[in-house]
């Protein structure tokens, strides 16, 4: 990688080439991260300060720490590969029970490429694969029995403004109270089911590349 340009638009140059794998590690040092990202290890210092990757000081000392989960949200923000942590694709998980639906996400997801897609079919499996994969993308049919959207939502860091989950509601009608109530907790995309490929598929990549 050569270079990639900085969440505030600053333009950040790759100096040092990734020499060890993260695969498995759950904490690294600026060192480690800058080596991860084939990065100068003073960039990754800016970017901390600059809370663009976060992470912990140790106490009593003024090193800096760099839990995975946002190693690997940095590395996806700018597009990095992943394989350096043994995780490559964007996991975009599915909440709904209908077949034919969960069918059309998968193909137009497999079109795009460089999706890992998993489903959840009830309530239950959602909140338990939403906690266990932390996806990027989060698809839901709003109207799954005992799902409570709102909940779910707020279980996840939504993608506003910055790097985080972007959630999809699918659903035949919405009413004007629920928007409001999804809007209200930072969802923007809502689509009506049948899902139309065309318009997914505008709504999944820009939803990976925000």
């Amino acid at each position: 990688m050569g270079s990639f340009t900085g969440t505030h638009g600053v333009r950040l140059s790759a100096s040092v080439e990734a020499t060890s794998s993260g695969s498995g590690k759950q904490v690294f040092t600026t060192g480690e991260a800058a080596r991860l990202c084939n990065l100068s290890q003073q960039t990754i210092i800016r970017c901390f300060d600059a809370g663009r990757v976060r992470g912990y000081r140790v106490p009593g000392s003024k090193t800096r720490r760099i839990p995975r989960g946002e190693l690997v949200r940095f590395m996806r923000s700018h597009n990095m590969p992943l394989d350096v942590m043994g995780e490559s694709d964007t996991v975009l998980l599915v909440v709904e029970d209908d077949l034919d639906t969960v069918q059309d996400i998968r193909r137009v997801a497999e079109a795009i490429n460089g999706y890992s897609v998993h489903v959840a079919s009830t309530a239950y499996e959602a909140g338990v694969l939403t906690a266990k994969l932390d996806p990027q993308v989060l698809v839901m049919n709003t109207r799954l029995p005992d799902l409570d959207v709102l909940t779910v939502c707020r279980s996840v860091r939504i993608a506003n403004g910055e790097p985080g989950t972007t959630v999809i509601l699918l659903a035949n009608k919405y009413r004007s109270e629920e928007l409001q109530e999804c809007k209200d907790v930072g969802i923007k995309h809502f689509l009506r089911k049948p899902i139309d490929d065309i318009e997914f598929s505008k709504v999944l990549m820009s939803a990976v590349n925000a």
